[in-house]
């Protein structure tokens, strides 16, 4: 079968290809379509690679974990190739409308209209890319409007921004509050004092911005209903004669429910051969099912670095488990077996993928479909450390080798990929081993084959068969293990006036509150939900009394002067004790 070579749309930066115009074909092979986007005509050739990293592109090879929202350097056309002035880079996964040929809306343009969990989405997404950005010298990109683009839910750059010199969040705060005019009014409260403690430093850190966003989606969140539907599916394949991948729910099962601990799919591709990969997926299976029945998934305990930590811990569990078997069976080397892991967990309102070796997680929506998880493979190393494009990486002889999986070695070695995605509509999560994502498999067929789900034109159990059946048409050579989560997420009518939202002052817990004109005091959220309707109970927290404050202030002072000239008494006491005693006592000033 003729393989699939998509159609390359790619972004252009460097000083050759301010010389170019559209219709202008660069190098023999690169079309210009319009102002700096480019197609490849030759998309089956290996584009011109560099001799050597330059400090311009190592920032983009280093962010590769982050391709969601980083475009990736596809190839180098060099000013030798060109006859230019200067060298052209080339970004493929840039937001480009391939329909259109034609840039993605700015997400400045984009606010207006918006809905409130969206807008929060796209900052809680800036957010989080905060403190990767500003390691890597490029968090100017974040205060640069035209930069920051939108392909529905999700935020995309057009390239990287190299800062003159470090930003911080004072700034991000004072290009947030252009938005604040056009912000969803449940959130606009909100967003103008969170502007205001960025702007004046109060908020210091990505991660603590995090956390006031978490709170808001979670608010926000709580005025959706949601339901998931998951289907799983493993088969031996045409070329192997057992099935070493193992996959939960079990083979064939169909779920419908809400999210929790039972809105989970597991997918694990088994290594080490007959009696040996086999067990390892299944004990995998078994502990991680253990472990999350262990787990308190209700919206009481949400707590998004706790369960991140849990999920990590868990596949750190499987791991020892695995790796034990080993050690006790006396297996070494090659003969040790191991498995791939990847997990999604539905809860509240996110979606958690945790993830260790080369099987894979997409998410699709009505935009797009995109690859969440990154293989831990030799590639992939490669790239993040910023020695090589991942065209050429993937021209290396042990490219595909896996540098971890579950079970070979100590979990002290073991660093599990724990990710977690907001959902605010509906979307499908596609797990699945190598056996179907091989070649480009699901690229080529996720808008016939996935996205009709949602809109209810198949059941995930049938898009879930189907996509067995191309694994073992069109690849064939290996097992293959399909999960399919059909997330929904719709905003009850009743609910089309979210409660308006405010954020707490950083000098007491960063809490939400709803927000009450005629209320001076502050509420923050307490430990305790009404499991009736699982709204969050409030209780006052009093502002403090002034006056009541200094007299309370200048009695602890009066108090501790007295407190140390009593220690102070004592000590020279203890000294005058200390000479007195003879030497070779058992006893000394320093015991005493």
């Amino acid at each position: 079968m003729q393989n699939f070579v998509p159609k390359h749309y790619l972004w252009a930066v460097g000083e050759g290809i301010k010389a170019c115009k559209p219709g202008d074909l660069i190098a023999g092979r690169y079309l210009v379509k319009r102002d700096r986007l480019l197609v490849d005509t030759q998309p089956e050739q290996l584009p011109e690679m560099p001799e050597e990293i330059s400090s311009s592109i190592a920032p983009y090879l280093r962010l590769f974990a982050y391709q969601l929202h980083v475009p990736q350097v596809y190839g180098l056309i060099s000013s030798r190739s060109s006859k230019l002035s200067g060298d052209i880079w080339l970004l493929e996964n840039a937001p480009i409308l391939k329909v259109t040929e034609s840039l993605m809306p700015e997400l400045a343009d984009s606010w207006k209209g918006a809905a409130a969990m969206r807008q929060l989405n796209w900052l809680w997404q800036i957010a989080k890319l905060w403190q990767p950005l500003i390691a890597q010298g490029v968090a100017a990109t974040l205060l640069t409007p035209e930069l920051l683009r939108v392909e529905g839910q999700l935020v995309r750059f057009l390239e990287l921004q190299p800062d003159r010199k470090p930003p911080n969040l004072s700034q991000l705060g004072k290009l947030w509050q252009q938005w604040i005019d056009d912000a969803h009014p449940a959130i606009a409260n909100f967003l103008r004092q969170l502007c205001q403690q960025m702007v004046a430093g109060q908020v210091r850190h990505g991660e603590q911005l995090m956390g006031q966003l978490d709170k808001a989606l979670a608010k926000c969140g709580r005025f959706y209903d949601r339901h998931v539907e998951i289907a799983t599916g493993t088969d031996v394949g045409r070329a192997r004669a057992h099935n070493e991948d193992a996959c939960y729910p079990p083979d064939g099962t169909v779920f419908a429910g809400i999210p929790g601990s039972s809105a989970c799919a597991i997918v694990c591709d088994g290594i080490g051969g007959q009696d040996g990969g086999e067990v390892a997926s299944e004990l995998a299976i078994t502990v991680l099912r253990d472990k999350l029945l262990q787990m308190p998934l209700h919206q009481a305990n949400w707590d998004p670095p706790s369960l991140t930590s849990k999920l990590e811990r868990a596949a750190c569990a499987a791991n020892d488990k695995i790796a034990g078997r080993n050690d006790t069976e006396h297996r070494q080397g090659r003969q040790r077996m191991g498995t791939t892991l990847v997990m999604a967990l539905a809860h509240i309102h996110e979606l958690y993928v945790a993830h260790v070796g080369d099987s894979r997680a997409y998410w699709i929506t009505r935009t797009g479909c995109y690859q969440v998880t990154l293989d831990d493979d030799v590639a992939c190393r490669e790239v993040r450390l910023g020695y090589s494009l991942y065209r050429d990486a993937l021209e290396q002889v042990a490219a595909g080798a896996l540098i971890q999986a579950l079970g070979i070695t100590s979990s002290n070695t073991l660093h599990p990929t724990v990710q977690r995605f907001p959902v605010e509509e509906d979307c499908v999560l596609l797990l699945c081993s190598d056996g179907l994502s091989d070649k480009d498999r699901v690229e080529q067929c996720w808008e016939e084959e996935i996205l009709p789900i949602l809109d209810g034109s198949i059941t995930v159990a049938q898009a879930r068969d189907r996509l067995i059946e191309i694994a073992n048409t069109r690849n064939g050579h290996d097992n293959v293990t399909v999960a399919l989560i059909h997330c929904q997420a719709h905003l009850r009518e009743e609910s089309n006036t979210l409660t308006e939202l405010s954020v707490a002052p950083l000098d007491v817990p960063i809490e939400l509150i709803a927000d009450s004109e005629d209320t001076p005091t502050a509420v923050t959220e307490s430990p305790s939900f009404d499991d009736a309707n699982f709204l969050p109970k409030t209780e006052l927290v009093q502002p403090p009394d002034k006056g009541k404050s200094l007299f309370s202030l200048l009695l602890k002072i009066v108090f501790l002067l007295g407190l140390g000239g009593v220690y102070l008494l004592i000590f020279s006491s203890l000294r005058w004790v200390g000479r007195s005693i003879l030497p070779g006592s058992r006893f000394s000033v320093n015991a005493l």
